[in-house]
């Protein structure tokens, strides 16, 4: 493909009076100001709150106007707490996606060095991706914490040579830490994809990459599954993300699916009338345009 018909990055939702304002779980220099950023390129303000459930109480009282979800990372997989609230937050669509290299940096005090660490404290799910890092100083034991940017600021705070985060570098010069390590995530390539969440659906261009995305609730019998989804397989709709977890009834579950398309085809329609026929219970979250990888020396138009 030529440099002059590369495709665009997904346009990011817009407002055109304000400034925006997108809620993000954590403190500033987390990964979610990071999405935030990378996304609206500046034009939005970040809004820290304390946990993801204030993230999208706040998108869905329209106290910001958008809330930031991380959905799933190459290496742990999906979150499931982003699939629970999903779930129970109903008055909210999926809007945009955006993918953010997930870079880690040993973060403590100045004067701290690698031998004199006996701590490293990070979100569970950055935890989860500095095996490698732990397996090698094995005298460092992780600790599980809110956010990234949150365990950085208790490392600056206790002013203690022993204790690391787990952090980015916005969290570094953020906090006046040092840096002792760069990338000590488990893979150069690693990744993790966030949604955006707000009261209104997503303004759509035809025929442009998006997806969709939808919660169902399959009859516990043989092939349901398998025959509500058979309409995708013949439109050649690619899954790219089913999971499942219980709902409040015993040994009942809901799956949450994704599928590619573009945007006005009219096969989407009747694939998911073939789904809402199949199940007990079916919603549909929301179609969005699809995070395309972004060219370092192309401008994005928007």
């Amino acid at each position: 493909m030529e440099p002059d018909t590369l495709p665009e990055p997904s346009p990011a939702p817009q407002r055109t009076l304000e400034r925006l304002r997108v809620a993000f779980q954590g403190e500033f220099g987390a990964f979610g100001e990071e999405a935030i950023h990378l996304l609206w390129r500046g034009a939005a303000e970040p809004i820290p709150k304390s946990t993801f459930e204030d993230v999208m109480s706040a998108a869905e009282a329209r106290d910001v106007d958008y809330g930031m979800l991380p959905i799933e990372s190459t290496l742990v997989g999906g979150l499931d707490v982003a699939y629970d609230l999903l779930s129970l937050h109903d008055g909210l669509k999926i809007v945009a996606e955006v993918v953010v290299p997930v870079h880690l940096c040993l973060l403590a005090v100045p004067g701290a060095t690698i031998k004199s660490l006996r701590t490293l404290s990070s979100h569970p799910v950055m935890l989860g991706q500095c095996s490698h890092f732990l397996g090698r100083y094995k005298h460092i034991t992780p600790q599980p914490a809110w956010d990234t940017a949150g365990a950085a600021r208790d490392v600056r705070d206790a002013g203690d040579r022993t204790r690391a985060a787990a952090g980015t570098r916005r969290a570094a010069e953020r906090f006046d830490l040092a840096v002792l390590m760069d990338h000590i995530e488990d893979r150069p390539d690693s990744q993790m994809r966030f949604l955006a969440v707000a009261r209104d659906p997503a303004a759509l261009i035809e025929n442009m990459p998006v997806r969709t995305a939808l919660l169902a609730v399959f009859p516990h019998e043989a092939g349901a599954l398998v025959s509500a989804l058979g309409p995708m397989a013949e439109a050649k709709f690619n899954i790219s993300h089913l999971a499942s977890r219980p709902t409040r009834e015993p040994w009942r579950y809901q799956f949450f699916l994704e599928f590619e398309h573009t945007a006005g085809d009219p096969r989407v329609a009747d694939a998911l009338t073939a789904i809402r026929r199949a199940t007990d219970e079916f919603r549909l979250l929301g179609t969005y345009p699809r995070w395309m990888k972004q060219e370092p020396d192309r401008t994005p138009r928007w």
